[in-house]
Protein backbone atom coordinates (compact mmCIF):
# COMPACT_ATOMS: atom_id res chain seq x y z
CA UNK A 1 0.00 0.00 0.00
CA UNK A 2 0.85 3.40 -0.93
CA UNK A 3 1.98 5.90 1.61
CA UNK A 4 -0.25 8.25 0.68
CA UNK A 5 -3.62 7.91 -0.69
CA UNK A 6 -4.23 11.36 -1.99
CA UNK A 7 -1.08 13.81 -3.08
CA UNK A 8 -0.85 17.21 -4.29
CA UNK A 9 2.22 18.85 -5.57
CA UNK A 10 2.93 22.50 -6.46
CA UNK A 11 -0.45 23.48 -7.43
CA UNK A 12 -1.48 26.54 -8.63
CA UNK A 13 -4.77 28.29 -10.13
CA UNK A 14 -5.62 31.43 -11.41
CA UNK A 15 -8.07 33.61 -12.53
CA UNK A 16 -8.56 36.43 -14.73
CA UNK A 17 -6.84 39.06 -12.30
CA UNK A 18 -7.06 36.47 -9.38
CA UNK A 19 -3.96 34.11 -8.44
CA UNK A 20 -5.91 31.77 -6.23
CA UNK A 21 -3.25 29.07 -5.52
CA UNK A 22 0.50 29.29 -5.52
CA UNK A 23 2.09 26.06 -5.27
CA UNK A 24 0.05 24.42 -2.96
CA UNK A 25 1.18 21.07 -1.69
CA UNK A 26 -0.89 18.80 0.72
CA UNK A 27 0.02 15.51 1.12
CA UNK A 28 -2.92 12.87 3.00
CA UNK A 29 -2.59 9.07 4.54
CA UNK A 30 -5.57 6.60 4.24
CA UNK A 31 -7.61 6.81 7.06
CA UNK A 32 -7.09 10.34 8.15
CA UNK A 33 -9.21 13.25 8.90
CA UNK A 34 -8.22 16.85 7.47
CA UNK A 35 -9.63 20.66 7.67
CA UNK A 36 -8.79 23.27 5.39
CA UNK A 37 -9.50 26.79 6.87
CA UNK A 38 -9.21 30.14 6.28
CA UNK A 39 -11.18 33.38 5.03
CA UNK A 40 -13.14 33.60 1.73
CA UNK A 41 -10.94 33.53 -1.24
CA UNK A 42 -7.76 31.77 0.57
CA UNK A 43 -8.26 28.80 -1.79
CA UNK A 44 -9.96 26.71 -0.25
CA UNK A 45 -12.74 25.57 -1.85
CA UNK A 46 -10.72 26.10 -5.18
CA UNK A 47 -7.84 23.51 -4.35
CA UNK A 48 -10.59 21.03 -3.58
CA UNK A 49 -12.58 21.45 -6.76
CA UNK A 50 -9.39 20.59 -8.90
CA UNK A 51 -9.12 17.40 -6.67
CA UNK A 52 -12.53 16.76 -7.56
CA UNK A 53 -12.03 18.09 -11.43
CA UNK A 54 -14.55 20.66 -11.37
CA UNK A 55 -11.14 23.34 -12.16
CA UNK A 56 -8.25 21.77 -13.70
CA UNK A 57 -4.82 23.43 -12.24
CA UNK A 58 -2.20 25.45 -14.14
CA UNK A 59 0.31 23.68 -15.60
CA UNK A 60 3.24 22.34 -13.76
CA UNK A 61 1.31 20.80 -10.85
CA UNK A 62 0.47 17.01 -10.00
CA UNK A 63 -2.24 14.91 -8.50
CA UNK A 64 -1.35 11.08 -7.28
CA UNK A 65 -3.59 8.64 -6.36
CA UNK A 66 -2.29 5.44 -4.58
CA UNK A 67 1.39 6.76 -6.09
CA UNK A 68 -0.19 6.78 -9.46
CA UNK A 69 -0.38 10.52 -11.57
CA UNK A 70 -4.02 11.09 -12.51
CA UNK A 71 -5.93 13.87 -14.48
CA UNK A 72 -8.98 14.34 -13.39
CA UNK A 73 -11.05 16.19 -16.02
CA UNK A 74 -14.93 16.37 -14.64
CA UNK A 75 -16.61 15.05 -11.45
CA UNK A 76 -17.99 11.64 -12.89
CA UNK A 77 -14.13 11.09 -13.60
CA UNK A 78 -13.21 12.03 -10.32
CA UNK A 79 -16.06 9.33 -8.95
CA UNK A 80 -14.12 6.93 -10.87
CA UNK A 81 -11.22 7.79 -9.14
CA UNK A 82 -12.94 6.77 -5.37
CA UNK A 83 -13.43 10.81 -5.06
CA UNK A 84 -16.63 12.05 -3.45
CA UNK A 85 -17.42 15.92 -2.46
CA UNK A 86 -20.49 17.86 -0.68
CA UNK A 87 -20.06 21.23 -2.49
CA UNK A 88 -20.46 24.51 -0.45
CA UNK A 89 -23.32 25.10 -3.03
CA UNK A 90 -26.04 22.62 -2.22
CA UNK A 91 -26.28 20.34 -5.42
CA UNK A 92 -29.88 18.90 -5.61
CA UNK A 93 -32.38 19.72 -8.11
CA UNK A 94 -35.76 20.84 -6.16
CA UNK A 95 -38.41 18.94 -8.06
CA UNK A 96 -36.58 15.44 -8.08
CA UNK A 97 -37.29 13.18 -4.51
CA UNK A 98 -34.89 11.90 -1.94
CA UNK A 99 -34.06 9.07 -3.80
CA UNK A 100 -33.83 10.83 -7.13
CA UNK A 101 -31.19 13.04 -5.71
CA UNK A 102 -29.22 10.20 -4.23
CA UNK A 103 -28.84 8.90 -7.34
CA UNK A 104 -28.13 12.18 -9.45
CA UNK A 105 -25.88 11.25 -12.30
CA UNK A 106 -25.49 7.44 -11.63
CA UNK A 107 -28.66 6.04 -12.08
CA UNK A 108 -29.17 2.56 -11.61
CA UNK A 109 -30.10 1.23 -14.95
CA UNK A 110 -32.00 -1.85 -16.57
CA UNK A 111 -32.67 -3.50 -19.79
CA UNK A 112 -30.37 -5.46 -21.71
CA UNK A 113 -28.51 -2.31 -23.06
CA UNK A 114 -29.02 -0.73 -20.26
CA UNK A 115 -30.85 2.32 -21.33
CA UNK A 116 -33.60 2.22 -18.75
CA UNK A 117 -34.09 3.62 -15.47
CA UNK A 118 -34.37 0.60 -12.83
CA UNK A 119 -36.93 2.94 -10.19
CA UNK A 120 -37.76 0.05 -8.45
CA UNK A 121 -33.53 -0.77 -7.83
CA UNK A 122 -33.02 2.96 -6.95
CA UNK A 123 -35.91 3.05 -4.20
CA UNK A 124 -34.95 -0.24 -3.01
CA UNK A 125 -31.23 1.02 -2.25
CA UNK A 126 -32.38 4.94 -1.02
CA UNK A 127 -34.46 2.47 1.64
CA UNK A 128 -31.21 0.58 2.29
CA UNK A 129 -28.92 4.39 2.45
CA UNK A 130 -31.32 6.07 4.94
CA UNK A 131 -32.09 3.37 7.42
CA UNK A 132 -28.42 1.68 7.60
CA UNK A 133 -27.84 5.43 8.52
CA UNK A 134 -31.06 5.54 11.39
CA UNK A 135 -33.11 7.66 9.85
CA UNK A 136 -36.96 8.11 8.51
CA UNK A 137 -36.85 9.76 5.45
CA UNK A 138 -39.77 9.20 3.01
CA UNK A 139 -37.42 8.17 -0.19
CA UNK A 140 -40.42 9.93 -2.56
CA UNK A 141 -40.46 13.34 -0.29
CA UNK A 142 -39.46 15.98 -3.15
CA UNK A 143 -36.69 17.70 -1.99
CA UNK A 144 -38.03 21.14 -1.85
CA UNK A 145 -40.00 20.16 1.01
CA UNK A 146 -36.83 19.49 2.97
CA UNK A 147 -35.76 21.94 5.23
CA UNK A 148 -31.90 23.15 4.94
CA UNK A 149 -30.92 20.76 7.62
CA UNK A 150 -32.43 17.83 6.15
CA UNK A 151 -31.24 18.58 2.62
CA UNK A 152 -27.66 19.11 3.69
CA UNK A 153 -28.24 15.53 5.38
CA UNK A 154 -29.09 14.06 2.23
CA UNK A 155 -25.97 15.26 0.57
CA UNK A 156 -23.80 13.75 3.31
CA UNK A 157 -26.14 10.74 3.00
CA UNK A 158 -25.54 10.65 -1.13
CA UNK A 159 -21.49 11.58 -0.84
CA UNK A 160 -20.71 8.64 1.75
CA UNK A 161 -23.28 5.97 -0.19
CA UNK A 162 -21.17 5.76 -3.29
CA UNK A 163 -17.76 3.46 -3.18
CA UNK A 164 -15.05 6.31 -2.71
CA UNK A 165 -11.75 6.24 -0.54
CA UNK A 166 -11.77 10.19 -0.59
CA UNK A 167 -14.48 12.59 0.57
CA UNK A 168 -14.49 15.80 0.62
CA UNK A 169 -16.89 17.95 2.59
CA UNK A 170 -16.35 21.75 0.86
CA UNK A 171 -19.46 22.69 3.75
CA UNK A 172 -20.92 25.79 5.60
CA UNK A 173 -22.90 23.30 7.43
CA UNK A 174 -23.89 22.95 11.45
CA UNK A 175 -21.04 21.99 13.61
CA UNK A 176 -23.73 18.88 14.40
CA UNK A 177 -24.02 17.79 10.40
CA UNK A 178 -20.17 18.01 10.29
CA UNK A 179 -19.11 16.05 13.19
CA UNK A 180 -22.07 13.39 11.85
CA UNK A 181 -20.32 13.55 8.20
CA UNK A 182 -16.65 13.10 9.66
CA UNK A 183 -17.81 10.76 11.77
CA UNK A 184 -18.96 8.73 9.09
CA UNK A 185 -16.63 9.08 6.45
CA UNK A 186 -14.22 7.89 9.81
CA UNK A 187 -16.51 5.00 10.20
CA UNK A 188 -15.79 3.62 6.64
CA UNK A 189 -12.21 5.22 7.07
CA UNK A 190 -12.35 7.20 4.52
CA UNK A 191 -10.82 10.82 4.18
CA UNK A 192 -12.65 13.93 4.88
CA UNK A 193 -11.72 17.81 4.39
CA UNK A 194 -13.36 19.98 6.00
CA UNK A 195 -13.81 23.71 6.24
CA UNK A 196 -14.17 27.01 8.23
CA UNK A 197 -13.70 31.00 7.46
CA UNK A 198 -11.94 32.18 10.05
CA UNK A 199 -7.88 32.95 9.59
CA UNK A 200 -6.12 35.12 6.79
CA UNK A 201 -4.22 31.87 5.66
CA UNK A 202 -4.97 28.92 4.35
CA UNK A 203 -3.82 26.25 7.08
CA UNK A 204 -4.41 22.32 7.65
CA UNK A 205 -5.81 20.51 10.94
CA UNK A 206 -4.70 17.29 11.18
CA UNK A 207 -6.95 14.71 13.28
CA UNK A 208 -5.95 11.11 13.62
CA UNK A 209 -2.96 10.78 11.39
CA UNK A 210 0.19 12.78 9.93
CA UNK A 211 -0.42 15.35 6.61
CA UNK A 212 2.09 17.25 5.04
CA UNK A 213 0.83 20.83 3.91
CA UNK A 214 2.89 23.96 2.22
CA UNK A 215 2.17 27.26 0.58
Amino acid sequence: MEEYRLELNHISKSFPGVKALDDVSLKIRPGSVHALAGENGAGKSTLMKIVNGVYQADGGGEIRIDGKNVFIKDPVHARSHGISMIFQELNYVPELTIEENLFLCREPMKGKRGVFLDKKAAHEEAVRIIEKEGFHYDPKTKMKDLSVSDIQMIEILKAVSVDASIVIMDVKYSIVLIVYGVYRVREKLKIGTTYTNRKKNVYEVKWNGIGKTSK
